[in-house]
C-alpha cells in the first residue's frame, strides 16, 4: 500500500568535479556541450525550462565505452509550460521570486521575470565560457551582485580571459548565448548544437582528426547530427565557418550532417542490413515504382480476363439449360 518511486541510479561524477580538475580540452568541451543543447532541446519541446543549469547538475557518466555521457539532473525548479488553450496548474513557485544558481542565472531570471526556453541557453552559454576560461563570468560574495552583473554589465570577452585558447569562432558561440537580450542569443537550442558542431568541424579539419572523434553513443540511433570524417577532405572546399560567417556575421549556422560512416555501418549491422549495400538512387526509385505500376495493371488486366471468362461459362450453362 506503499508509493514510491523507481529511479535510474547512474555511476558517474559532476561536471563540476571534472571542471575541479582544471579547463576542458575545446573538443571535449563541445562534445559535452553538444549532448546538453540535445538534451534540452528535447525538454523544451516538452514544454520544460530547466532553470538552474549549472556544472553541479550534469553528470558523466560511462556508456557504451564513452566516458563523457551526460546526464542532465535536477529538474526540481523547472517549470512546465501549459499546452496553448489548457488552464494553467497551480504554479510550484512564486511569482516575483529568483530561483536558481546566482552565477548561471539569466538576466530575466535575475529579474523574475516570465522565461521561456531561452534563459536555458544563456545558463549554457555561463557554463561553456567557464569550461573555456576556467571561471564563470561573474563573480561576487554577495548574490545580489551577481545577479546585477547578469543584467547591466557585459562579460568580459573570453578571449581576453583566456588568450590563445579561445578561438573567433568559439567567442563568437559563447558571447551569442550569453546576449543580454533573449531575442540575440540562439533561439533554440539546436541552433546552439549547429553553431558548436561549426567550431567542432573546424577542429578536426584542422587536427586531421576522424569524424569518430566528435562521437557520442546513440548519435546513430537518436539522428543526432554529427561532424563529418573532414581529415582527407579537400583544403581548397568551402570551410564550414566560411560559409556560416558568409550567411550572418551574427548568427553562425552550418548545414545538418550525419553520423560518421562507421557508426552507420555498425547501426545497419545491429538492424540486419548490409552496410555495403548502397541506397537506391532517384533514377532506380523512379523505376521501381514504375515496375510497381505495371504490376498493378497487369493484375487488374488478369483478373477482368477471369471475371469475364466466369460470365461466359455462366451464361453458356444456363442455355443449354
Amino acid at each position: 500500500g506503499l508509493l514510491y518511486l523507481a529511479m535510474e541510479f547512474v555511476a558517474g561524477a559532476s561536471l563540476r568535479d571534472l571542471l575541479d580538475d582544471g579547463q576542458l580540452d575545446e573538443l571535449r568541451a563541445i562534445k559535452i556541450m553538444k549532448q546538453l543543447c540535445s538534451g534540452l532541446s528535447e525538454a523544451h519541446d516538452l514544454g520544460i525550462i530547466h532553470r538552474d543549469l549549472k556544472p553541479e547538475n550534469v553528470l558523466l557518466t560511462n556508456f557504451r565505452g564513452e566516458e563523457n555521457f551526460v546526464k542532465i539532473l535536477d529538474f526540481g525548479i523547472a517549470k512546465l509550460k501549459e499546452p496553448d488553450g489548457q488552464q494553467e496548474q497551480q504554479k510550484l513557485t512564486q511569482a516575483g521570486i529568483v530561483y536558481g544558481t546566482p552565477e548561471y542565472l539569466s538576466p530575466e531570471q535575475a529579474q523574475a521575470h516570465e522565461l521561456d526556453n531561452r534563459t536555458d541557453i544563456y545558463s549554457l552559454g555561463v557554463m561553456l565560457y567557464e569550461f573555456m576560461t576556467g571561471a564563470v563570468p561573474f563573480q561576487d560574495p554577495a548574490p545580489v551582485q551577481v545577479l546585477t552583473a547578469h543584467v547591466f554589465t557585459e562579460p568580459r570577452p573570453p578571449s581576453q580571459v583566456a588568450p590563445n585558447r579561445v578561438t573567433p569562432t568559439m567567442e563568437k558561440i559563447i558571447l551569442k548565448a550569453m546576449a543580454k537580450d533573449t531575442n540575440a542569443r540562439f533561439q533554440t537550442a539546436m541552433d546552439m548544437f549547429e553553431a558548436l558542431v561549426a567550431r567542432e568541424q573546424e577542429i578536426v579539419r584542422e587536427q586531421g582528426l576522424t569524424g569518430r572523434a566528435a562521437y557520442v553513443p546513440g548519435m546513430e540511433l537518436t539522428g543526432m547530427y554529427n561532424a563529418l570524417d573532414l581529415s582527407n577532405a579537400d583544403p581548397s572546399a568551402t570551410h564550414p565557418t566560411d560559409a556560416m560567417d558568409a550567411a550572418d556575421d551574427d548568427e553562425p549556422t552550418m548545414a545538418m550532417t550525419g553520423p560518421p560512416q562507421a557508426a552507420i555501418d555498425d547501426a545497419k549491422r545491429r538492424a540486419g542490413v548490409n552496410p555495403t549495400m548502397q541506397p537506391p538512387t532517384v533514377a532506380s526509385a523512379a523505376a521501381s515504382e514504375d515496375s510497381s505500376t505495371r504490376t498493378i495493371i497487369y493484375g487488374l488486366i488478369a483478373v477482368t480476363a477471369v471475371v469475364f471468362i466466369t460470365l461466359i461459362v455462366i451464361i453458356g450453362v444456363l442455355l443449354l439449360k
